[in-house]
């Protein structure tokens, strides 16, 4: 059952009426519907799940603690506000007759409710009728793990501070070995991602990105020089945010360190992967025990090749890389962290020297 079917009965619901169009079909785009057959339950009291409930189709029983009943039908003005909001659950809510409910994250809908509220944002009326552009790259954007991680208020000041910058096919926008200086988000257009090196002077194409993904980042956190060049495949529109803004706002918030002594135990445990992300030739020259070998570089050409079961323990020397990597790697859908202080900060009893590299 497609949520789309139900626009005009959401676009009336409270606080959902008061979005803009923009963040109405994201909203949109992030929410579930929920199929109930009769006499069975949608939430218990005392449950905990951070959602937003409303009820599109049939008859619900709300039953208080005190055992009051109270019936929410659909299409009334009881259905238009959310169900026994509060967390933990004050009420049970049960079906009387078979019904379909809308599921919102709690999240989700104050983050667009924050936006809402940026003073550079118009709010335009929403209507049954209104769509939103498929290629609308905020959308795309806040479709990415790490962006969904960020608390709204974060998420408020990134898009207010981002930069608009037009560029033209075959533009330059990072040059390999530069100073990074900016965190880029793609509008319009799409960028090809280029690594080059002595065995390939001529190129590698790591990735080609489209609209609502970024790049930029590895440099930003890292602290080191920009492992590839970003070329512009198309005419395209990019957004930009300063790095010391995009620090503060995007990766301070979301990258956790781990240490050493905690790492090995999960790792034991089977819970866990050590993830050496530095070059391949630095893997073989000293290592982690047990550490797997991924370089940054390549993260985005082979991280299907890890285990989304796993938690990521990502290092490097001294937590530069390894902090992009787990960025990315939150990106990507995995669980990540980073070994606190790198490699440089454990105790030499711990490291392999000269060992032949196991690469991911």
């Amino acid at each position: 059952m497609n949520v789309q079917n139900y626009r005009a009965t959401i676009a009336q619901y409270v606080p959902i009426n008061s979005l803009s169009q923009k963040h109405f079909e994201i909203l949109l785009s992030k929410a579930e519907i929920v199929e109930l057959h009769k006499n069975r339950t949608l939430f218990r009291r005392g449950d905990v799940d951070k959602s937003h409930f409303y009820l599109l189709e049939g008859e619900l029983a709300v039953e208080s603690a005190g055992g009051e009943k109270t019936v929410i039908t659909a299409g009334t003005e009881e259905a238009k506000q959310p169900l026994a909001q509060h967390q933990p659950r004050q009420a049970t809510v049960t079906a009387l007759t078979p019904a379909v409910c809308l599921k919102i994250e709690s999240k989700s809908l104050d983050m667009m409710l924050a936006w809402d509220n940026a003073s550079n944002y118009t709010v335009e009326e929403v209507t049954p009728e209104t769509t939103l552009d498929p290629v609308d790259w905020m959308g795309n954007l806040l479709k990415n793990h790490v962006f969904q991680k960020i608390h709204p208020l974060n998420l408020q000041a990134f898009f207010m501070q981002l930069e608009q910058v037009n560029h033209r096919k075959g533009d330059k926008i990072l040059e390999q070995g530069a100073t990074g200086d900016y965190f880029y988000v793609i509008a319009s257009g799409s960028v090809d991602i280029i690594h080059t090196s002595k065995t390939c002077p001529e190129g590698m194409l790591l990735a080609t990105l489209n609209t609502g993904e970024f790049f930029g980042v590895d440099a930003l956190i890292s602290n080191t020089p920009r492992s590839a060049s970003a070329i512009m495949k198309t005419d395209g529109s990019l957004m930009r945010l300063s790095k010391a803004q995009f620090l503060e706002l995007v990766t301070k918030p979301i990258i956790r360190e781990i240490a050493y002594a905690d790492a090995v135990k999960l790792v034991d445990s089977g819970k866990a992967v050590l993830l050496d992300v530095r070059l391949q030739v630095e893997h073989k020259y000293a290592n982690l025990r047990n550490s797997v070998n991924l370089p940054l570089v390549f993260l985005r050409l082979k991280h299907h090749l890890l285990d989304h079961n796993k938690l990521y323990i990502t290092y490097c020397d001294t937590g530069g890389r390894s902090a992009a990597a787990a960025f990315l790697l939150q990106n990507y859908g995995y669980n990540a962290c980073v070994l606190e202080g790198g490699m440089q900060a454990i105790d030499h009893t711990a490291q392999n020297e000269a060992k032949q590299p196991e690469t991911a």
